[in-house]
């Protein structure tokens, strides 16, 4: 059950709303993307040359096409002062950085901007369709370039200030704060209940033709698969969470690190690969990956 709340948007009536203002047509990028690839769909350049032609395409919408502040604009035309805008803005990165966090612990994909709602007062954020897909083993499958949605659009509101400020540290928190040793213990059994549940409802989905083992406990799966399915999953997120959280060292390591390492720096290689127009320019033209 979802309240309908009237001050919820999409991020993509967003884009909308601005194509309509401007008389331009919203699919005109994903038009020209898609032109610009037909080479590739007819086999005439190698693979190599591929990810330099989407690399163009990209380019030239984010030039002329579509702009880095679009949304910035529709904020400072809705919101009615400074005040509320630095409180909006502040929530906003906050909820996004959980958000994204989320996102790349569970490694949850999909992530165009129809399936992100945001609060215009209160810059609160609800997604749609938010739970990771399964390959046909039972483990979490992710294929995107990009660990969770950070775009051009959200990076100018922000400024650079707000993404290394409120985004990066933020999302450190998190990753301490759930991987603290009084915490490691109560984050495992609720991974993997939520796994659990996850997989029984899987199994039940499946595809046609995907081979079915032996049923257990009213699943589809014997209790050792199952089990050794769960565990797997809790660990593999434990550790992804584990390998961004902030790490404490004694002074000796400290004095051995040369040069001396940022805290912060597994989150920041996250936001980094999130930014970067290479891995961008790699995703589905419908997420919109140039707003």
């Amino acid at each position: 059950m979802v309240e309908d709340d009237l001050m919820y948007n999409t991020f993509l009536e967003v884009y909308e709303n601005h194509c309509a203002r401007n008389d331009r047509e919203p699919d005109l990028p994903i038009t020209y993307f898609k032109e610009q690839l037909n080479q590739a769909i007819s086999g005439q350049i190698s693979p190599e040359a591929v990810v330099d032609l989407r690399l163009q395409a990209y380019n030239d919408i984010t030039k002329s096409l579509v702009a880095d502040g679009i949304f910035s604009q529709y904020m400072y035309k809705t919101l009615p002062s400074g005040n509320h805008m630095w409180a909006f803005k502040k929530q906003f990165a906050i909820q996004l950085a959980l958000s994204s966090f989320m996102s790349f612990m569970l490694q949850i994909g999909g992530r165009s901007p129809n399936k992100i709602l945001f609060a215009k007062n209160t810059g609160k954020i609800f997604q749609t369709d938010f739970h990771p897909a399964y390959d046909v083993n039972g483990m979490i499958e992710f294929s995107e370039p990009v660990p969770f949605r950070l775009t051009r659009n959200m990076q100018a509101f922000f400024s650079h200030f707000g993404v290394e400020g409120l985004i990066v540290s933020a999302m450190c928190a998190a990753a301490q704060a759930v991987v603290s040793p009084k915490q490691t213990q109560h984050l495992w059994y609720q991974l993997a209940m939520f796994f659990r549940d996850e997989l029984l409802s899987w199994s039940w989905r499946r595809p046609l033709g995907m081979p079915l083992a032996p049923a257990a406990g009213g699943g589809s799966m014997n209790p050792t698969d199952f089990k050794h399915k769960v565990t797997t999953n809790v660990e593999n997120v434990i550790g992804r969470i584990s390998g961004i959280a902030p790490q404490c060292f004694s002074e000796e390591e400290e004095n051995v690190m040369d040069p001396p390492q940022s805290v912060q720096r597994g989150v920041t290689e996250l936001v980094d690969a999130a930014l970067l127009p290479r891995n961008l320019c790699m995703m589905d033209p419908t997420w919109h990956p140039w707003f």
